[in-house]
């Protein structure tokens, strides 16, 4: 059976900087968010010379527990010799923060960066930047949860965000985001970036899956053992993920979730069929439960 690790919203990590040493280079950060780069967080190019180090640029998404607000961020850690991040929210809100303290060490000892802005903070954990962790997000005074991947200048991370409800009861209801880390590109020869991770928000909780299976998809794609994908075809949010399984809200999920955004929208890829939305069916763990719903993409 899958791990899947839930984490309550009230938990807050108490988070120190590592101080400097006056040895090193140091580079001045203001909180002047506002001010432009050359070019804009979102669009930039991880650095090849940080792909194997802390320094670069962390993308991934962040959601509320208790809403359905939802959204993708990007963390610059000194990619263009800056410290900067940016959210965009689903509904079109832009937040940007800067690095808190002002003075940071360009220096690779150095493992907890905290992000300011003046719609919020956050901190970035980066003891193992092969697994960053991103905690004690908070906008506009509500808790969210968050989840980033490190990207890489030969395959850069990719995310979808989503929200999935049970058909007639929107209170079963929650955010659902796929996330690739660019570690498994074009593993069924048609440009895709594997998925690596989901991350689900429901009910004041947060639920990861890193686990994802291989499906047939013969009939409809000509690959009996398919790895599901996103920005399949080289197409943004061409998503390619049928018969999955995810543990959460103590229960067990069954999930398809295909997307063609040069044809017909939501598509079974395993019956070749068009759909309204992705699809989910969820029963408790006691078999008592059963609801069974749709899941729409941003």
């Amino acid at each position: 059976m899958k791990s899947v690790a839930p984490f309550l919203v009230s938990i807050m990590f108490g988070l120190l900087v590592i101080a400097c040493s006056s040895d090193n280079e140091v580079l001045t950060e203001t909180l002047d968010v506002t001010a432009a780069t050359k070019v804009p967080l979102n669009e930039q190019t991880p650095s090849f010379a940080y792909d194997e180090s802390i320094f670069g640029i962390y993308h991934g998404v962040i959601a509320s527990g208790n809403t359905l607000s939802r959204g993708k961020i990007w963390i610059n850690i000194g990619n263009d010799t800056n410290y900067n991040a940016t959210i965009e929210l689903v509904g079109g809100a832009t937040l940007h923060f800067g690095l808190k303290p002002q003075l940071t060490a360009f220096d690779e000892e150095i493992e907890v960066f905290e992000f300011e802005g003046s719609s919020g903070s956050f901190f970035l954990q980066l003891s193992d930047y092969n697994n960053p962790q991103i905690s004690s997000v908070k906008l506009d005074g509500n808790l969210y949860f968050g989840s980033v991947v490190k990207s890489r200048s030969f395959s850069p991370a990719s995310v979808i965000t989503a929200i999935f409800e049970e058909t007639g009861n929107p209170t079963f209801t929650g955010t659902w985001s796929l996330i690739s880390d660019g570690t498994n590109p074009n593993p069924n020869g048609n440009g895709g970036d594997g998925i690596t991770s989901l991350m689900i928000t429901f009910n004041s909780e947060m639920y990861e899956d890193l686990v994802f299976d291989s499906f047939n998809a013969s009939q409809c794609l000509g690959i009996p053992n398919y790895i599901p994908t996103i920005n399949s075809y080289g197409i943004p949010n061409y998503t390619i993920c049928d018969y999955q399984t995810t543990e959460f809200a103590f229960g067990m999920t069954k999930w398809n979730l295909g997307y063609d955004p040069t044809g017909p929208n939501y598509m079974n890829w395993i019956l070749c069929e068009v759909l309204p939305s992705g699809t989910f069916s969820w029963t408790s763990s006691d078999n008592t439960i059963m609801r069974v719903g749709h899941i729409v993409m941003d």
